[in-house]
């Protein structure tokens, strides 16, 4: 079997055994990026990655493994921010920008000894599943496993599409210090991989409680030996039909553009962001710094999170959204109460974005299915889908 077609624990399996060096896996990973010639990724971190594998290598061959992943190369979406790295979320107004910190994910990768590949390519702030690097790049057997973010469901989405897991952990079960923010309150950081037991390893590495993000929280749960048979939310007879789906897409575009018009006003060509060279005063640098730095879907998002937060609509518009977000939620938790596991198709976005708003665990799967379960019920989630596998 060729380096680039193994798994991330079996990639691992053979490093850790001295089959295989760090050297190899960089150089297997690096050949297929160039053979593909597929704009996967948005930068190759190539003379990092190369001096980090000298120092790993040092240490397994001491045997020093740090975790059960070490050695192995990994992908990171290019919203996710890396020190001296490049990082600018597909968009113009970052261009150029290199963080002066790590994200919180960044360090725990690091900790764990895995070595960053490169910054996957992606769609402006990840408002799309047009463009998703992470996805693509561990289809095409490119990186071994990756990180990407979910916000309304883009990663499961795209993960299901080319064929691979990606899972979207419960909220606040991973720290998002350092993800450029789109929508805070639905934002996730999760891995992507072709196997779910390497789901599984990354997130394990990766979760845990961020005294710097305050929402993130430390993490229980275990699996059952056999999850209770899945059920579709709108599609199987089985299931109790959950008709406040009808409202989850409405209640997200409010909420998502609402959070995207808040986050985004940071980017204003003084402070932060692309700064046009055409101003001549105060205004012309706020309306061409911003007109230039931000795409279509951005100048949406910004325009109609303007609309739904202004004083005039906030009551008919904003606050309605949230009534409606806590129902969805309180609809999939009573749904779950007769199941360990929802079962819904990962193409449809009722079924996407109510999870994102309920904050709950999913995991998309080669098939075009999500699997989705109770807060911090992931374990029972990989159980699924090892079944799945089998």
């Amino acid at each position: 079997m060729s380096i680039h077609t193994l798994s991330a624990l079996a990639l691992a399996q053979k490093l850790h055994t001295g089959e295989l060096t760090v050297v190899q896996a960089l150089d297997a990973c690096y050949a297929a990026i160039e053979a593909n010639n597929a704009n996967n990724f948005a930068a190759l971190c190539k003379d990092t990655a190369y001096a980090r594998a000298a120092e790993l290598q040092v240490r397994l061959n001491a045997g020093e493994l740090r975790s059960p992943l070490a050695g192995v190369p990994v992908a990171v979406q290019d919203n996710i921010c890396t020190q001296g790295i490049v990082t600018e979320a597909g968009s113009k107004t970052l261009e150029g920008y290199v963080p002066p910190f790590d994200a919180a994910v960044i360090e725990k990768i690091e900790a764990a000894d895995m070595i960053l590949l490169g910054k996957t390519a992606m769609d402006e702030f990840a408002m799309g599943s047009g463009v998703c690097g992470a996805a693509q790049a561990v289809k095409a057997g490119e990186a071994p496993i990756a990180l990407g973010s979910d916000t309304g469901g883009e990663l499961r989405r795209a993960a299901a599409r080319r064929g691979v897991f990606a899972l979207r952990p419960t909220y606040g079960a991973v720290s998002r210090l350092g993800l450029v923010a789109q929508v805070s309150s639905m934002d996730q950081i999760g891995p992507v991989a072709r196997d779910a037991a390497d789901c599984a390893t990354l997130f394990n590495i990766i979760k845990g409680k961020d005294e710097r993000d305050s929402t993130s929280v430390e993490t229980h749960g275990s699996a059952s030996p056999a999850p209770k048979a899945c059920a579709s939310p709108n599609k199987s007879p089985a299931a109790a039909p959950l008709p406040l789906l009808d409202y989850a897409l409405p209640a997200y575009d409010v909420i998502a553009c609402a959070e995207a018009y808040s986050n985004l006003a940071r980017y204003d060509g003084i402070k932060y962001g692309h700064a046009s060279d055409k101003a001549r005063n105060l205004r012309e640098t706020y309306v061409l710094s911003r007109g230039e730095g931000f795409g279509m879907e951005a100048k949406k998002r910004v325009m109609l999170g303007h609309f739904v937060l202004g004083a005039a609509h906030y009551e008919a518009y904003y606050v309605k959204a949230m009534r409606a977000r806590r129902l969805i939620q309180q609809a999939l938790l009573a749904a779950l109460e007769a199941c360990d596991i929802l079962s819904a198709p990962a193409g449809d976005e009722a079924a996407l974005v109510s999870v994102s708003l309920a904050g709950l665990p999913a995991l998309a799967l080669p098939n075009g299915t999500q699997l989705v379960a109770r807060p911090f019920g992931e374990a029972a989630l990989f159980a699924a889908a090892e079944e799945f596998q089998r």
